[in-house]
């Protein structure tokens, strides 16, 4: 099951809410790029993995499993992820610590995250 807390929507109205050190609105939407990533099947690459792509300057392959689980709509700053948006968990099945922000279910064992989610780790404890 999907968690709703999750979807594009949600994410974008709670990076609009953050501020930064001086109280200030931290992002801005007017200076939105869409930069789509190339990424191919590659059974050979290990579940929740990526390399970078031999034959696609700029692109990655990674396992079909790891490609179905992975979100396709992620928010990053340049070459930064957004840690506003971290949600740290294990997974209850394979126990693996994940950051729900990237995945719809687990990379690594295929189970889907509990609904509602559990509290988020304290740190990347893994």
């Amino acid at each position: 099951m999907k968690n709703k807390n999750f979807n594009p929507e949600n994410l974008y109205q709670k990076l609009q809410q953050a501020t930064n050190a001086v109280d200030q609105k931290h992002f801005h939407n007017h200076a939105q790029e869409v930069h789509h990533v190339k990424i191919r099947p590659n059974k050979d690459v290990g579940l929740g993995k990526f390399k970078h792509d031999p034959l696609i300057p700029g692109g990655y392959i990674a396992h079909p499993t790891t490609i179905r689980a992975m979100r396709k709509d992620i928010f990053a700053a340049g070459e930064e992820v957004f840690e506003d948006l971290e949600y740290w968990i294990h997974c209850e099945k394979c126990n693996t610590a994940l950051d729900v922000q990237f995945w719809i279910f687990c990379p690594y064992c295929e189970a889907h995250f509990p609904s509602p989610l559990p509290s988020p780790l304290k740190s990347h404890e893994m």
